[in-house]
């Protein structure tokens, strides 16, 4: 209860402006089912098979992946929140229009703008969000800007399936009008917040966020790190189901109680969670937060009953929830204040790089070795971010005088 009231405290000091904030991304993640029924609209829908299907989902994987690599550069220039609310109304658009579509050249092509502004709006509101933070508290923030998207995304497929029951076309009907609802909640919440009239701190030439990466060793040793650990840890939405179904013989309805059980835990528990570990140093938490995710996959290759699954749910979710708040709370740090979108940008590039290659070679190893195999080289995966995050200095070791690296990047 301590925990609790620390955390309402902090809460208490947070600007209007982030509470706007999270009702947009509230409301945008409620909306947010389209991609889970993309593969079912195509196939069951529009009758495509399942390779054009799946080829449609890389499509608009693809491009999220590019948009995050290119997207910093144009956060920087324009500002987060304009590049928000611009993704935002573009892709509201997009969806209403996704249903009057039925050749598949077009729903390529649709897919693609699609992932395209998928990928702009993620880095810029995580970029946003970090602006509107303070020094010291970015962890806590990063938290409830978390957990506000953990709850839109418990609403969002359930209503998805509801309406998937009825209309296929209504998921991207309503998906459409959320995204224009969040932003016309920006626009009405900010207008006089002089937000919007803020001009980016530099002007620079747009150009590829992976320039960073030369010039910062802590933003390089951090991206390398996280990807190993992403690529384990997204094997919950991609072969565990496989595992719970092919091997153990459990049912799918498990398989979801597992995501509800994982809400459930970050809703209760990641707040007090993150301030009971605001002033570690982001190497432990680097570390344990991989740790936890490790075991939680690594632990499969001895389950064989439901309370096994249980457990060790619940220890990867302790993982997700120490790891990426301080992921996202380490970038903020790194970051020049000018550059700030590039940064989160880039870490949202290695989490992309994590969704798709992860359940991509989580697949192949367990069709070569089967499950044991894939777990096995879970926890392999694993202790590769551990031994890197090892060496993972804190952002404050730099000290306020080393910018070289920083002032030689401008100048490119």
């Amino acid at each position: 209860m301590n925990l609790y009231r620390a955390a309402f405290l902090h809460i208490k000091t947070f600007p209007s402006a982030f509470w706007v904030v999270l009702s947009a991304t509230l409301m945008n993640q409620i909306g947010n089912m389209g991609i889970v029924f993309l593969v079912l609209y195509l196939n069951q829908h529009l009758g495509f098979s399942l390779s054009q299907a799946s080829i449609a989902f890389a499509v608009f994987s693809g491009s999220m992946l590019v948009a995050g690599m290119v997207s910093g550069g144009l956060i920087d220039q324009s500002g987060a929140l304009r590049v928000m609310i611009g993704a935002l109304c573009a892709n509201g658009l997009t969806l209403l229009l996704f249903p009057l579509t039925h050749t598949y050249s077009a729903i390529l092509f649709m897919c693609l703008i699609w992932g395209t502004l998928y990928g702009l709006y993620r880095p810029a509101s995580q970029t946003f969000v970090s602006q509107l933070s303070a020094p010291g508290i970015h962890k806590l923030t990063f938290s409830l800007y978390r957990l506000t998207i953990n709850l839109g995304m418990s609403i969002g497929p359930a209503l998805g399936g509801y309406l998937a029951y009825h209309s296929f076309a209504a998921i991207y009907v309503a998906n459409g009008f959320a995204n224009l609802l969040a932003s016309l909640i920006l626009i009405a919440g900010l207008a006089h917040s002089g937000w919007l009239d803020k001009h980016a701190a530099a002007r620079q030439k747009l150009s590829l966020n992976i320039r960073w990466l030369k010039y910062d060793p802590l933003l390089r040793l951090f991206v390398i790190g996280m990807i190993p650990v992403s690529m384990v840890f997204f094997q919950h939405e991609s072969t565990l189901a496989v595992f719970l179904k092919r091997d153990l013989g459990f049912s799918l309805s498990f398989y979801g109680l597992l995501f509800t059980l994982n809400t459930f835990i970050i809703v209760f528990c990641e707040l007090p969670l993150n301030v009971a570990t605001m002033n570690w140093p982001y190497r432990i938490n680097f570390l344990l937060g991989s740790l936890l995710i490790t075991a939680g996959f690594a632990g499969l290759y001895f389950a064989t009953r439901e309370w096994h699954i249980i457990l060790l749910t619940v220890i990867w979710t302790a993982g997700e929830m120490i790891l990426y708040p301080a992921a996202s709370s380490y970038i903020a740090d790194i970051a020049p204040s000018a550059h700030r979108g590039s940064y989160m940008s880039l870490y949202s590039t290695c989490s992309n790089l994590g969704i798709l290659l992860g359940p991509w070679a989580g697949a192949i190893v367990m069709e070569k070795t089967g499950a044991q195999g894939l777990w096995i080289a879970c926890g392999i995966w694993g202790m590769l971010s551990m031994i890197i995050f090892n060496y993972l200095r804190e952002s404050k070791q730099l000290g306020d005088n080393d910018v070289s690296w920083r002032t030689d990047a401008d100048t490119h």
